[in-house]
């Protein structure tokens, strides 16, 4: 994994364009890196904003999947939910909040935000299959694709430039962007996540997501099953946004990639039909 020069980094952030939580966001991210941190204080904080509050809430029952009793009190979804996905949902929300839209003509927002909600959920069904923390495959899903926003926002026309001639693939991006910048949209990513505090082994994943083969990582761990689990939910992610034209070639390339997972046909269908409808309830 390569993480962006140091000095380099502090003067993207400087531009002010690069994507980060704000305010009582990046308070609460703060206050999760500290060791030792109070879950009282946690929902202090967020209880001090109504739309990140009902953001938590929300999100703490729909995990639940409609059981009979739901979370009202925001204490108990702090609990159920855990740092990590409270982190999760707080960055996204912050970030979403300020980037719905922007100036990069041909980064179409709308869509990268709804391809990262249906990872996200994908990630999440995939969780079992490799032995992760269902939240924590959801945090990660959520936020494997954060690079290429950031790309956006800083270098919006030349970036722009770039996704008008990559489209038939990342690793033909990858190569323009570090040809035009020196640098390319997962260095920035990882680089970014770590800064607000994920673990290593997560963001390892998302740095390989999309090239999980290039990887050294042994077979049978961890880590290596994250990767494929995202590799995979990135491709059911793919089949929600894509033009009904086009799916029958990445439900093709969505078999192959399953099987690696030891799901077959028939279980990946049935869970693309249940992520599908679950992202598009919660879009």
């Amino acid at each position: 994994m390569k993480l962006l020069d140091p000095i380099r980094y502090v003067n993207l952030k400087a531009s002010g364009r690069l994507p980060s939580p704000k305010g009582l966001a990046l308070a609460i991210i703060k206050l999760l890196q500290e060791d030792g941190y109070k879950v009282e204080e946690l929902v202090r904080l967020i209880q001090s904003d109504p739309a990140i509050a009902g953001e938590v809430l929300k999100f703490s029952n729909a995990v639940l999947f409609g059981e009979s009793h739901p979370i009202v009190s925001l204490s108990q979804a702090v609990i159920r939910l855990g740092a990590s996905q409270v982190r999760a949902i707080v960055i996204a929300f912050s970030i979403l909040n300020n980037h719905r839209s922007g100036h990069c003509a041909q980064f179409d927002y709308e869509k990268f935000w709804s391809h990262s909600l249906a990872t996200a959920i994908s990630a999440r069904a995939l969780a079992s299959y490799v032995k992760i923390n269902a939240d924590e495959n959801f945090t990660v899903g959520l936020l494997c694709s954060l690079g290429e926003l950031a790309m956006a926002s800083i270098y919006p026309v030349r970036y722009g430039e770039i996704i008008s001639i990559s489209s038939d693939g990342k690793e033909k991006r990858i190569a323009l962007e570090r040809e035009a910048f020196g640098i390319d949209h997962r260095e920035l990513n990882a680089t970014i996540l770590l800064e607000w505090g994920l673990p290593k082994l997560l963001v390892s994943a998302i740095y390989y997501c999309n090239t999980p083969d290039e990887t050294e990582f042994q077979e049978d761990s961890r880590i290596y099953g994250l990767t494929l689990s995202l590799n995979v939910a990135l491709t059911i992610a793919d089949i929600c946004v894509a033009d009904e034209e086009v799916r029958e070639a990445i439900l093709v390339d969505l078999y192959i990639k399953a099987e690696k997972l030891g799901i077959n046909t028939e279980e990946i269908n049935s869970m693309a039909d249940e992520v599908i409808a679950s992202w598009q309830e919660w879009g």
